[in-house]
């Protein structure tokens, strides 16, 4: 039921980053450079080995992608809404002592870094790419552990199941102890009244012998 909980409070809050996930604009270094123009988008509740699998993805998805560490780059993108000359791309992965992860993007158009006021057209093109990674990033995480949930649920219910149905399977051979005891029951009894017969008849068999022992002996 917690966790139930816990699914209703994260689809719900998935909803509401998905319309509030913003990217923002700072100063970051990069391998290659230092304290350059970066893009920087927050996101919420997926774990940093996630968001990092598909930060990889999302590069091998605009160019071909290297990994040095924790950054990842992909080298001469070539984008039609970014126009004909290419560009590198990088990007890392960062958590705060909550745990919260972030993305910092930065793009080098050739001598100058992506902004928003140098590049407003390019930059609303990277910008909106951005976003919607982090709101796919989140939803799919939140997806997956649905998935994995529902699993645990399915296992549970399975087992719910077994247990019902062995509970069944002894009601069912109590039932038959039962009905088989007062067979035995009733065996006994008429067992009993047998024996009673059954010894009157030796009782008799013996007087018979007796009396056809006696004659014998009566014989010499």
């Amino acid at each position: 039921m917690k966790t139930l909980f816990i699914l209703l409070f994260l689809m719900f809050s998935v909803s509401v980053s998905a319309q509030t996930i913003k990217v923002k604009e700072n100063k970051a270094d990069f391998s290659v450079a230092q304290n350059v123009n970066a893009l920087l988008v927050d996101i919420p509740y997926a774990p940093y080995d996630y968001v990092d699998g598909k930060l990889k993805k999302f590069f091998k998805g605009i160019g071909k992608h290297k990994q040095s560490k924790n950054e990842h780059s992909a080298l001469m993108v070539e984008l039609k809404e970014m126009g004909d000359i290419p560009f590198n791309a990088y990007a890392y992965g960062l958590t705060d002592k909550d745990e919260s992860v972030s993305v910092v993007f930065g793009f080098d158009l050739g001598g100058a870094y992506l902004n928003s006021k140098d590049h407003p057209e390019k930059y609303k093109v990277i910008k909106e790419r951005i976003e919607k990674f982090a709101t796919n990033t989140v939803k799919n995480w939140i997806e997956d552990l649905v998935r994995t949930e529902k699993k645990v649920l399915n296992d549970l219910e399975k087992e719910q199941k077994d247990l019902e149905k062995r509970k069944a399977q002894l009601e069912k051979e109590i039932k038959d102890f039962e009905k088989k005891i007062e067979e035995n029951k009733n065996e006994i009894k008429d067992n009993l009244n047998q024996q009673s017969g059954k010894k009157g008849e030796i009782d008799s068999q013996k007087t018979k012998v007796s009396v056809v022992e006696k004659q014998l002996k009566d014989l010499h």
